[in-house]
């Protein structure tokens, strides 16, 4: 068992660590390459996670080696303090989300690792966002009937991040007989950054409360496994009653919406959770809600001036922002929601048809692929 003290101090140590730039070497735009099919992960809990282990197994090494300890060792935790604090993190995952918890044992078995190296991997957010980021936030979006138009619901987002990074994500079918299976985009030992269900829940999000110092995450559950928890629920309630539970490591905005048009955004942070619900549609670059923004009674919370400008583009062609709608939105650089090389990947969700739609940034492979349950891809 970790202490509270030694936690405490890992903690102590990541705050500390929160100004210290790093840089990383930037890959040529050729190694980029067209989303592959999506390869399908099923069985019980941990045969599935073992399936995916053991195919990304290098690849997931090649993460946890450059993205995590040559990123965040000894700046100034060390490589022994970060497993530490992953090992109090897996253990609230395994409390709380136990065959999610069991996946991922699978995961790190087929790819040699340890459960605790798997967790540090889903700790990104948390290590890298109190850095010195050279890159900003992610724009998600999600829009509704009447909104769209065409009776179908979509979430969407720009992934913009490292370009490090730029050519690894995939798209993957994590399929769960008797539960929700997952059409979801992530990045080695991380497979859920975003997804759809077979039960029509989307989620995508944007990183939050970037650059501000003073702050730390607390022990809880990795950005990136609750994404994976909360995509595993049978519908939006169950999403809400888990979300509430406020066991959360980090900083989030989540953009999620069903099959029904239900638009639901939660924003958190290691103080808590707050949820707004939105009616046919809802963008988000940052905090958006009335709490975590600070408006003031009778205010309209302040947004970051690319959601403002996402919403003035959803505002000019309401009724008509279907999925074509989206990808263009996202791709063109003319609307300046594509932030050029740092927009490594897009992607769109149709909650309705339970399908998703993946391309490369415009800046590399700008080719959409189409992804559906069964294989279908």
């Amino acid at each position: 068992m970790v202490s509270s003290r030694v936690v405490s101090g890992i903690l102590m140590a990541l705050c500390v660590a929160a100004w210290v730039p790093f840089a990383h070497a930037q890959p040529k735009d050729a190694a980029v390459h067209e989303f592959p099919a999506a390869p399908v992960f099923a069985g019980k809990p941990k045969e599935r996670g073992h399936a995916y282990g053991k195919e990304f197994a290098a690849a997931i090494r090649e993460f946890l080696d450059r993205e995590i300890y040559a990123a965040f060792v000894g700046k100034p935790a060390s490589k022994d303090d970060m497993l530490r604090y992953a090992a109090a993190c897996g253990k609230v995952v395994r409390d709380e989300c136990p065959e999610l918890a069991a996946e991922f044992q699978g995961v790190a078995d087929g790819a040699g690792l340890t459960f605790d190296e798997i967790v540090l991997i889903n700790l990104h957010e948390e290590l890298y966002h109190r850095t010195e980021l050279k890159h900003g936030h992610c724009t998600a979006v999600a829009v509704a009937p009447p909104n769209t138009g065409n009776k179908h619901t979509y979430v969407g987002q720009t992934w913009d991040w490292m370009q490090t990074v730029a050519g690894k994500s995939r798209v993957v079918e994590w399929r769960r007989p008797g539960g929700a299976s997952v059409l979801a985009y992530g990045f080695p030992g991380m497979p859920m950054g975003a997804g759809v269900s077979s039960q029509g829940i989307a989620l995508c999000w944007t990183s939050a409360a970037l650059g501000k110092k003073g702050q730390s995450p607390r022990v809880g559950i990795p950005s990136y496994m609750l994404i994976a928890h909360l995509l595993a629920q049978k519908d939006m309630d169950a999403v809400l009653r888990e979300a509430r539970k406020n066991k959360h490591a980090g900083w989030f905005t989540f953009v999620m919406a069903d099959g029904n048009g239900r638009l639901v955004n939660l924003e958190g942070s290691p103080t808590g959770i707050v949820v707004e619900e939105a009616k046919d549609r809802l963008a988000r670059v940052d905090f958006g809600s009335r709490e975590m923004t600070g408006a003031k009674p009778g205010e309209m919370p302040k947004l970051h001036e690319r959601c403002q400008k996402m919403y003035g583009l959803l505002d000019v062609t309401r009724g008509k922002n279907d999925l074509g709608r989206l990808q263009d939105y996202f791709a063109d650089p003319k609307h300046k929601i594509n932030v050029g090389k740092a927009t490594i990947d897009m992607m769109v969700f149709d909650t309705t048809a339970r399908t998703a739609y993946v391309s490369r940034g415009t800046s590399y492979k700008l080719a959409w692929r189409e992804f559906g349950f069964g294989g279908k891809n």
